[in-house]
Formats: structure tokens, sequence, C-alpha cells
């Protein structure tokens, strides 16, 4: 037990801190930002699009993903691919899981035991379901601060699959959440065709 608590915290400092070695180029980041006035200045700018960055190249969440408890687990378990299982790889512990839904997405679940039915099952674990998947790079092309004091991001997405890549827009809504390891959850984050779908 004491390893688990351990491994969520190693996994969190790692999450937090991994946003702040990334260097971002206000001007060459994106065209739209929250004014000075708004934050602070530009260097919160650089700051907040660092971490909504770091946070939106760690998901793997898109759409209607976001509508189901057990799809945004799923989801996660694929951003920790490397905390998997060292006596069994087909599963994930159930605590790591739980801890990167709260501070990614803002979801509390008291336990995930009921999700992938008719896979196999192991107690305090998440079976990762074999599947492809594709990754996203994402960079910002506008950050705005909503009145509600939430983001609207629009990000440049490169997805890399088995069969291809392509790139799109992405459009994501960050809310505060200072419980978060991040300080925000990404709330919904959509894959749209082109500009004029946002």
């Amino acid at each position: 037990m004491k390893r688990k608590i351990f491994m969520c915290v190693v996994l969190a400092l790692v999450l937090m801190t991994s946003y702040s070695v990334i260097a971002v180029n206000p001007d060459a980041a994106g065209s739209t930002q929250p004014s000075s006035s708004q934050n602070g200045g530009a260097d919160e700018t650089a700051v907040l699009k660092a971490r909504f960055l770091n946070m939106l190249n760690h998901n793997f969440a898109y759409n209607e993903a976001f509508n189901s408890v057990e799809e945004l687990a799923n989801c996660s378990v694929l951003a920790l691919f490397d905390l998997r299982d060292s006596g069994d790889e087909a599963f994930i512990a159930e605590t790591y899981v739980k801890t990167y839904l709260y501070n990614m997405y803002g979801v509390e679940t008291d336990g995930l035991s009921d999700i992938n039915e008719g896979f196999p099952h192991k107690d305090g674990y998440v079976y990762i379901i074999p599947r492809g998947f594709s990754i996203y790079r994402h960079s910002i092309d506008s950050v705005t601060l909503n009145e509600d004091g939430s983001y609207t991001v629009i990000t440049s997405v490169e997805i890399n699959s088995h069969d291809g890549g392509e790139t799109v827009k992405a459009k994501t809504l960050f809310v505060k959440n200072s419980d978060s390891a991040f300080g925000y959850n990404i709330v919904s984050s959509d894959i749209i065709a082109g500009l004029s779908d946002i």
C-alpha cells in the first residue's frame, strides 16, 4: 500500500514538473493571448500556455470520450502505459488511473472495478484493452480567457496512427482546479476538421 501511495506521489510530481521544462515563446505559440491585465503579464501567459500544452500532449481523450468515466479511464491508461503492473502488463493499478482521472479531468470515482465488463478482471487493477491508438502532438494557436474564468484553447494537432498521420484543429476547455496536480482540468476537448467548425 505504501508503495502505491509513493508511486502516486511520484507520478503527480512528474506530471507537475514536466510542464516546467517546456520552453514556450509567447509570440510564436499563438496570436490570441489573455491580456496582461487578465493574467498578470506575458510571463504568466507563457507559463499558462506551457501548462495547457503539457496537459494536451498527455491527453488521449477527445470528443465523446468525455461522456463516459469508463471511456476516460480507458483513454487514461494510454498516458500511464509505463506504470503497467510488472507482474502482468495487461493491467495497471487502479490507484494510478483514479489519480490521473482527477488531476487531468477532475473526475472523482470510488472505484473502477465495474468497467470493461467482459474483459479479464483483477482486484485493484484496470485491464488495458488491447487496441491501436494515436499519438497527439499539439501546438497552441490561441488561448482565450472566458467570462466564467475558464480558458478555451485552440490548437493545431498532429495525429499519428499506425496507418498514417494528419493535422487537424482541436478546441479544448480548461477549468481551474487548485487541487489538481496541474492546477487545471480538461473538461472537453474536440477534434475539429477546420477553423470554420470552431
